[in-house]
């Protein structure tokens, strides 16, 4: 059986190194050139892009402002400054002088196209909650232009860094091109794409930074085996892996040609489906959380101690961010686990499936990990694992118990809209609790930081009680070779190839 899986691993590594026309005569002797091997993409068009490819898409589009992955501060991009005194009206100033790959000039127009496009009814927008609360925009210029908001959003702006809401242009048919000819005003443009298999990109000769792109072309092969991927890396085949797993990290620091990085925490988010049995219950919610150990999971999940490079709490809000509340560990404690499953109908227990993305770091180290913490308090849990693709499209969203990765956000209220507000697009608990969302509402709209924190801190509060998940910090890992200077990735999740270069 290993001898099987050794040569079909071959053969995929064989097959992604010459997916591109004239297999390596891409890389004269006088370019630069940086290959990675991501992960299979879904859809790929801003709006309904569904977090894969982050290397292709965020070297293709721009947005208005982008984040400094040393300071954490946002700097112009398309936007060359912005303004607001009460968070209910934007100004922009955009930069002057940007063509979109296809030639066209980039103005006000496609920014105001951008946005409004989120409330498409034909496209189904991830961000079109986000940007209901935009009522009116006025273009007084080609390179300004004002966001009316029906209420005060004091950090809107970080609202378009989302990844969701790559500017495009307004006179490209991204309905019929988008899937197959991406096209924006980044670093790089798209000249060979195979879908869920390669992707080249080169140079923007037109690229309005001077100096920038420092490489002249990215090779990218989208390899669904990360075993695959690191074979790749190993052999030299290809610079960058993301998303490794702990355990591939201790192999690769034997290797003095490889370095792997940690830019921050990822979430795992073991979430509980509120409006369906069991999980409708608290006291089983309850009864699931006193089931876990948080030093185990953190052992046995990515062999480090707890708030050693990995996390733990019951609350949406990472440890590292300035708005998370230290709330005390309420410590495994199975027999009151069990009077609680008792005391909600389930005196012999639950059984319920689990599912997880299978090909994700870490999600099946924390599966087992889960349902063996459980057992002993009264869960069954059966194992659903599915490669990351397959579980997303058809299972995330529909079942009672998962485990699914999510990446912060630069300001956390872009993660509560999205997952944890009722009605939220990405609301994967179906949670719907008034206290919660008045809560993020107070949060969203609150210009006084200080008040804006102890919203924060009651809603953690109300998390902690009522909530529907457990969340899991764990490092994002990229495997990176040595031969790669500058890698930035900061945590709008966008890493920013167009700084990199390759000795």
């Amino acid at each position: 059986m290993k001898r099987t899986i050794s040569i079909m691993l071959l053969i995929l590594v064989l097959a992604v190194s010459v997916v591109f026309a004239g297999g390596d005569k891409e890389e004269a002797k006088d370019e630069k050139i940086i290959r990675i091997a991501e992960q299979v993409p879904g859809l790929i068009t801003p709006g309904v892009w569904d977090g894969q490819a982050f290397s292709m898409n965020g070297s293709i589009y721009e947005y208005l402002a982008e984040m400094n992955p040393d300071t954490g501060e946002l700097e112009p991009l398309l936007a060359t400054a912005w303004e607001t005194e009460d968070g209910s009206t934007w100004k922009f100033t955009l930069r002057k002088g940007v063509k979109f790959h296809d030639g066209s000039d980039f103005n006000a127009q496609d920014v105001k196209y951008t946005i409004e496009r989120t409330q498409d009814p034909t496209i189904g927008h991830l961000k079109k909650q986000d940007f209901e609360v935009v009522s009116s925009i006025e273009t007084p210029d080609n390179h300004t232009i004002i966001l009316h908001l029906d209420e005060p959003r004091p950090t809107f702006v970080y609202q378009l860094t989302d990844y969701n809401m790559a500017i495009l242009s307004s006179e490209y048919d991204y309905a019929s091109l988008g899937e197959s000819k991406p096209m924006g005003t980044g670093p790089f443009m798209m000249q060979q794409l195979t879908p869920k298999e390669s992707a080249l990109l080169v140079r923007n000769p037109n690229y309005w930074a001077e100096g920038l792109p420092i490489v002249d072309k990215l090779a990218i092969y989208f390899v669904p085996d990360i075993d695959a991927s690191i074979s790749m890396l190993e052999s030299g085949r290809v610079d960058v892996v993301p998303f490794i797993t702990q355990v591939i990290k201790t192999r690769l620091e034997k290797n003095p040609d490889i370095n792997v990085i940690s830019p921050y925490q990822e979430m795992r988010f073991i979430s509980m489906r509120v409006d369906e049995k069991p999980f409708n219950d608290n006291r089983v919610r309850l009864a699931f959380k006193y089931a876990m150990d948080p030093q185990i999971i953190a052992r046995s999940v990515a062999q480090m101690d707890l708030n050693d490079g990995i996390f733990y709490n019951e609350t949406p809000i990472m440890n590292i961010l300035a708005e998370y509340k230290e709330i005390p560990l309420r410590g495994r404690d199975t027999k009151k686990a069990k009077a609680l499953l008792a005391e909600a109908g389930y005196p012999n227990g639950v059984s319920v499936p689990m599912y997880y993305a299978s090909d994700h770091p870490f999600g099946k180290e924390l599966a087992q990990t889960v349902q063996e913490l459980a057992a002993p308090a009264g869960f069954d849990i059966d194992l659903k694992g599915y490669t990351r693709d397959i579980y997303l499209s058809q299972y995330w969203m529909n079942v009672p118990l998962s485990i699914t990765g999510w990446a912060g956000r630069p300001d956390p209220s872009m993660l509560l809209l999205l997952a944890f507000r009722g009605g939220g697009s990405w609301n994967e608990s179906h949670i719907d609790n008034p206290k919660i969302n008045a809560l993020i509402d107070n949060i969203s709209e609150e210009a006084n930081e200080a008040k804006r924190l102890s919203y924060y801190h009651e809603l953690q509060e109300v998390f902690y009680e009522e909530g529907s998940l457990i969340d899991v910090q764990v490092p994002l890992l990229i495997a990176v070779s040595n031969k790669i200077v500058n890698y930035r990735h900061p945590l709008t999740q966008i890493p920013q190839y167009k700084y990199m270069d390759v000795k």
